[in-house]
């Protein structure tokens, strides 16, 4: 053999590592995204429940002035509680 056939495969070799390195990469990138994205999602999701219930539970407030307001306030505020933890910790992961 030849140098010059020998430093071709190795370049070959060195070619074929550095693609399945980045394909590597790339698949615990998306991973990451797809977690991320998902938190993300519910992390939103806990946040709108907890605006309806505050809203709702606010609603009820004004309109009947006493009565059947504290449930929904409690649960308002379990989600709300809830959701900044799900954020708390998804920043966390983040960093």
């Amino acid at each position: 053999m030849s140098v010059a056939s020998e430093t071709g495969s190795l370049l070959v070799a060195l070619a074929r590592s550095l693609a399945t390195v980045g394909a590597g990469v790339l698949v615990a990138s998306g991973r990451r995204l797809a977690a991320t994205v998902a938190a993300c999602l519910v992390v939103g999701l806990l946040l709108t429940v907890s605006l309806a219930f505050l809203t709702l539970s606010a609603y009820r407030a004004i309109v009947a002035s006493v009565g059947d307001v504290y449930g929904p306030l409690i649960v308002g505020c379990f989600y709300l509680v809830a959701g900044l933890t799900a954020a708390l910790i998804v920043l966390m992961r983040r960093r």
